[in-house]
C-alpha cells in the first residue's frame, strides 16, 4: 500500500514537472519572448495608417530613450557604477525595438551623435541632466530614477493614442523602464551602488523588455485613435531640473 502511494506521488510529481516544462517552452516560443526579434513581433501586426501625431510620438520616444542611453553611459564613465552600464545597454535595446517600427513604416529615424538630439528641448535637457548627474553618485542615481519615472509616464500617454503594433512596443518599453526604476532604487538603498564589479548585476533589464512586444496582442483593432493628449510635460525627466524644458515636441524639427 505504501509502495503504491509512493508510486502515485512520484507519478504526479513527474507530471507536474513535465507540465511546468511545457509551460516554459510555450512561453519561450510565444509572442513577445526572447526567441523572437522585435521585427518578427512587429510584423505579426498589419500595417496601419499612421497619424502625424503618432509619428511624432515615435520620434520623440526614440530620442528620449537615446537621451537615457547617452546620459547613463556618461554617468557610468564618471561613477563606475554597474547600474549605469547595464541600463545604458538596455536602453540601446529599447532603441532597436523602436527602430523596427521606423523600418516597418519606412520612416526616417533621428540620427544624431551621442548627447545631440533633433528635439531642441531634449538637447537642452541633456546638458542640464548631465550637470546634475555629475554632482555626486547620489545625485546621479536620483536623476536615473526620475528619468525612468518620466519615461513610464510618457509611454503610458503614447499608448493611449497608438496603433496595436506601436502599443505593443510601448508596453514592452514601459516594462523595461519599470525594471530600470527598480534597479536604481535597489542600488540607492544599498548605499550608492559600489557593490561588486560591472556585469554582476542581474541583467533583467532587457529580457525585461526587448522582446516582450507581443504582450498586447489583445488590443485588437484599436487603430488610429485620434485623441489629443497633453504632451506639454514630455522630456522633463527630472522634477528637480530648472531648465524650463518641457520637452515640447514642437521644437523637434
Amino acid at each position: 500500500m505504501q509502495r503504491a502511494r509512493f508510486s502515485l506521488i512520484l507519478i504526479l510529481s513527474i507530471a507536474l514537472l513535465f507540465s511546468g516544462s511545457l509551460t516554459l517552452i510555450t512561453q519561450a516560443q510565444g509572442p513577445g519572448n526572447s526567441i523572437h526579434s522585435p521585427e518578427d513581433i512587429i510584423n505579426d501586426y498589419p500595417e496601419y495608417e499612421l497619424t502625424e501625431e503618432q509619428i511624432e510620438d515615435l520620434e520623440f520616444i526614440y530620442e528620449e530613450e537615446k537621451l537615457a542611453r547617452d546620459l547613463y553611459a556618461r554617468l557610468d564613465e564618471e561613477w563606475d557604477l554597474p547600474a549605469f552600464e547595464n541600463i545604458s545597454q538596455s536602453e540601446d535595446q529599447h532603441m532597436d525595438a523602436l527602430e523596427a517600427l521606423f523600418d516597418k513604416y519606412d520612416l526616417e529615424k533621428p540620427d544624431t551623435a551621442s548627447g545631440e538630439y533633433n528635439n531642441t528641448e531634449l538637447a537642452e535637457a541633456y546638458d542640464d541632466f548631465l550637470e546634475k548627474g555629475l554632482e555626486s553618485e547620489e545625485a546621479a542615481l536620483k536623476l536615473g530614477r526620475e528619468l525612468e519615472e518620466k519615461d513610464i509616464e510618457d509611454l503610458e500617454e503614447f499608448m493611449s493614442n497608438a496603433t496595436p503594433d506601436f502599443e505593443a512596443v510601448y508596453a514592452n518599453l514601459k516594462a523595461g523602464s519599470e525594471n530600470h526604476l527598480e534597479s536604481f532604487n535597489n542600488v540607492s538603498e544599498n548605499n550608492g551602488g559600489n557593490q561588486g564589479t560591472k556585469g554582476n548585476m542581474s541583467n533583467k533589464n532587457d529580457s525585461d523588455s526587448n522582446n516582450n512586444s507581443g504582450s498586447n496582442n489583445s488590443s485588437g483593432s484599436k487603430g488610429n485613435s485620434g485623441s489629443n493628449s497633453n504632451k506639454g510635460s514630455k522630456g522633463n525627466g527630472s522634477s528637480s531640473s530648472n531648465n524650463g524644458s518641457n520637452g515640447n515636441r514642437n521644437g523637434k524639427k
